[in-house]
């Protein structure tokens, strides 16, 4: 299950569901109803898994710039690359390493 999530722990959109997984490479589903963001404001975007996922350490420790998304570096917002322990999935504040478990968010800009 995915999740969008406000900086607080309140749920933004329905949880999704991955489906046709693959042992490797990107795995993608979409929200039934896209979510407006407010500009320098910070979400968190989960997933809840049975025990397997990818993680790369201190990859926060610097922030990260995308176009016009920036995740900030962990020590500036008190944790970046945030989990959860569980048998069901919750808002995730867990640290450790400024690890990246790289679960991210299609970002589709306004046109004007």
């Amino acid at each position: 299950m995915g999740r969008l999530w406000s900086s607080s722990g309140s749920l933004l959109s329905p949880a999704v569901t991955f489906t046709n997984e693959t042992s490797s490479g990107w795995q993608q589903v979409n929200l039934s109803n896209p979510v407006q963001i407010t500009a320098n404001t910070i979400y968190v975007v989960s997933y809840h898994t049975n025990g397997n996922y990818s993680a790369d350490n201190n990859y926060f420790n610097t922030p990260k710039t995308n176009g016009p998304l920036t995740a900030p570096d962990t020590n500036s917002v008190g944790g970046n690359g945030v989990y959860a322990y569980g048998s069901t999935s919750s808002f995730p504040t867990n640290t450790f390493l400024g690890s990246n478990y790289w679960v991210d968010v299609v970002f589709n800009p306004a046109s004007s």
